[in-house]
């Protein structure tokens, strides 16, 4: 676990776990190496926005990313909108790929998928690609500070 993480939990009071496993870094690897639900299972994506602000955006493993809904919810043109390479992801969260967790670490901004509001749990990242975190859905909202919306297409269908 990340220490600006695992500090930024510690001082809010959070309840969680943390399960630790070798490193994993898709969605694929996730459901593979964890015993956890994959339902529950987020992810976040992160974007270098033009006044050089991180955007954290929170989505329901299994939902693709509407990156024109996630830009005007950032604030961004769609066009100008990146994503933040590992190396800034490091430099200014202290989180790794495989690893994201959705916290305003640093002074990142936020946003949570309106699908992720409807888990009870949330299994998502720690900052490290070696360890998940296990919070209450309810808990994670609490301590986010995050801007919900619709960010997120419907997951492609099975078959």
């Amino acid at each position: 676990m990340s220490p600006l993480v695992k500090r930024y939990l510690e001082e809010r009071g959070a309840a969680f776990s943390v399960v630790t496993h070798r490193p994993l870094i898709s969605f694929e690897d996730a459901k593979e190496i964890l015993s956890l639900d994959p339902r529950n299972m987020v992810k976040t994506l992160v974007f270098r926005c033009a006044d050089d602000s991180l955007a954290l955006v929170a989505l329901r493993a299994a939902d693709r990313a509407d990156y024109k809904k996630i830009a005007s919810a950032i604030g961004e043109r769609r066009a100008e909108m990146r994503m933040a390479d590992a190396d800034l992801v490091r430099d200014r969260l202290d989180m790794e790929v495989g690893g994201i967790v959705p916290l305003p670490i640093n002074g990142a901004r936020v946003f949570m998928d309106s699908n992720v509001l409807e888990l009870e749990e949330v299994v998502c990242g720690t900052g490290r690609n070696t360890a998940t975190l296990v919070i209450a859905r309810s808990e994670l909202v609490r301590i986010a500070g995050a801007i919900s919306g619709d960010l997120s297409k419907p997951a492609p269908a099975a078959g």
